[in-house]
């Protein structure tokens, strides 16, 4: 019964090692991640690129934009347009949501051309966005979870382990010689 207390009170060898291994599984998770999002992208890149060019250059046409969403962002957010004709002759575009913006492809006119090709992209634009926000918030959480894990925990352990050596010290020789430890 002593020596089955021993054994359970021991921590099992390698389990430093077992942790890296499982944050190597962990970082490789993130870095792939990571690169769907870059993927994804790239392709609503490539889709803003393909409305470019699949509808003509009239009020109505739908597009894909990168803007800076918030004062202080860095990064650009692609945001879907649809483009107006102003007083003065120009366009300028208005943001859309994403929910409704397959209603808005135009059929008639010259964009019954490219109608197809821009349904198409369309939907796979939608997807793509709403895709991307959810791998961001996924990307966000992994961040959030890593940040407030480690918050004050390090202090706390740091404490705690001059409390446990104080406690060896006055406990002396009787703790080692009492339970073979």
């Amino acid at each position: 019964m002593e020596k089955r207390h021993l054994l359970a009170s021991k921590r099992v060898e390698g389990r430093g090692r077992r942790l890296v291994e499982r944050g190597n599984e962990i970082c490789g998770r993130v870095r792939r991640l990571i690169d769907v999002i870059e993927r994804v992208e790239l392709l609503l890149e490539e889709c803003g690129a393909l409305l470019n060019v699949s509808q003509p250059p009239v009020s109505g046409k739908i597009g894909l934009r990168w803007w800076k969403l918030r004062g202080g962002q860095e990064e650009r957010e692609p945001v879907v347009v649809v483009w107006k004709k102003g007083r003065g002759g120009r366009f300028y575009p208005v943001v859309v949501g994403v929910s409704g913006v397959l209603r808005r492809v135009k059929r008639g006119g010259g964009f019954a051309l490219g109608n197809d090709v821009t349904r198409d992209t369309v939907k796979v634009m939608v997807l793509a966005l709403r895709m991307r926000g959810e791998l961001l918030k996924g990307l966000s959480g992994m961040d959030l979870v890593g940040r407030v894990g480690m918050v004050g925990y390090e202090d706390v352990v740091d404490g705690w382990g001059v409390d446990v050596g104080y406690w060896r010290t006055v406990m002396g020789g009787r703790l080692d010689g009492r339970f073979g430890g």
